[in-house]
């Protein structure tokens, strides 16, 4: 299980890995395809070239969801991995709430855990977002990336979309913020069809 750089600990400080190039696990697609019910279980399988290439269990629980998958660090044996997600909220205007993951290394709240040796979040694993010779789901991440930078902000997509700068229209705000999620839901789609990703579930 992992994808790409699972188990390649050594390698970050001489090739840079690419968000696009590891398994993903994404909350907004997650709540998309309505897999956050609360005794719910789904099977996410990716597959290249017809092969199998990795699959996980993930469990819908209270206060979060449970990855159980197979691993095998680099050096080591495969082992049986049973890991329990929590999902925290921030407050959105309109008082509302958004969901995130809460990524077990770092501690820190994000939309996408990636499948290096472990399920972590982007930082975690030095992963950086592709920007030359990108497929269209990449340009969309990095379209989405700029219209942060425009806001004042520098983090990735998992993190939260920035504030209004001073100055600047509500009107134009939400409709940066719109686009940004048009954008970001092209990346997921488009990474769930690389991996040729697909789901089954039970109730």
């Amino acid at each position: 299980m992992g994808g790409r750089g699972s188990g390649r600990q050594a390698s970050f400080g001489l090739t840079v890995d690419k968000c696009h190039e590891y398994y993903s696990i994404d909350l907004a697609w997650l709540r998309h395809k309505k897999l956050l019910n609360i005794g719910r279980w789904s099977s996410l399988n990716w597959s290249r070239g017809g092969s199998s290439t990795g699959s996980i269990r993930i469990e819908c629980l209270v206060g979060g969801v449970r990855l159980v998958y197979r691993t095998c660090p680099r050096g080591g044996d495969w082992k049986d991995v049973s890991e329990f997600v929590p999902l925290i909220e921030t407050p959105t205007r309109f008082d509302g709430n958004r969901q995130w993951f809460q990524c077990l290394s770092c501690r820190n709240k994000c939309r996408i855990l990636y499948g290096g040796a472990y399920f972590r979040c982007r930082k975690c694993h030095r992963l950086k977002y592709e920007t030359q010779y990108e497929p269209a789901f990449a340009r969309a991440a990095t379209r989405a990336l700029k219209i942060r930078s425009r806001l004042g902000a520098d983090g990735g997509l998992d993190e939260s979309f920035p504030k209004k700068p001073k100055g600047m229209r509500w009107a134009t705000y939400e409709r940066l913020r719109e686009h940004n999620d048009q954008l970001q839901q092209a990346w997921a789609v488009g990474i769930a069809a690389k991996f040729r990703l697909y789901e089954r579930s039970e109730d």
